[in-house]
């Protein structure tokens, strides 16, 4: 085996550098690197561009739709709040018309109940007055009866009558009553 050197053998070692082999791998690999930069990373670069700017606008574009949901959520907490009060407002202003109200029948009914207190009042004297004008007047003729039979032949009609209004006037007003 010594005679013929074997082809692993003849090339050299791993660590040894041959010029020719290095100067075709050299000169591939700049091949390889002009081909890749006109076919691969022109289209790579541009593609990690494009998806750059598409993640930019897409950042730019929620901050935008965050800052308006935020205004938007401001202006509905604002309107929600603008109906609170308004709605306090309504039921103070309700309660303040019912207690109103209120006061206003209570004094109406006050015054028609004072009224027919007054009215039966003053009923109540007139019919007082009339009955103590009837019963004046009925004493007085049960009084001419009464005396017209004691004292028939002695005394005529109209002195009878003066002597009984007499009488009826000397009694006291709380026993004519």
């Amino acid at each position: 085996m010594a005679l013929f050197p074997s082809p692993v053998l003849a090339a050299g070692g791993i660590t040894d550098i041959n010029p020719g082999l290095t100067l075709w791998a050299a000169i591939t690999f700049l091949v390889l690197l002009a081909v890749l930069s006109r076919v691969a990373w022109g289209p790579i670069v541009k593609m990690l561009a494009d998806r750059e700017r598409s993640i930019r606008e897409a950042i730019e574009s929620s901050k935008r739709e965050r800052a308006e949901a935020e205004k938007l959520m401001a202006d509905q907490k604002a309107a929600l709040a603008a109906a609170h009060r308004e709605a306090a407002e309504l039921a103070r202003r309700n309660q303040q018309e019912v207690e109103a109200l209120r006061q206003e029948l209570t004094a109406r009914a006050r015054k028609e109940a004072d009224e027919l207190v007054e009215g039966a009042r003053r009923q109540i004297a007139e019919e007082t007055a009339k009955a103590k004008a009837e019963l004046r007047n009925q004493v007085v003729d049960l009084a001419i009866d009464a005396a017209a039979r004691l004292v028939k032949a002695n005394l005529d009609d109209r002195a009878q009558r003066a002597l009984v209004e007499e009488y009826i006037a000397q009694l006291p007003s709380n026993r004519a009553a």
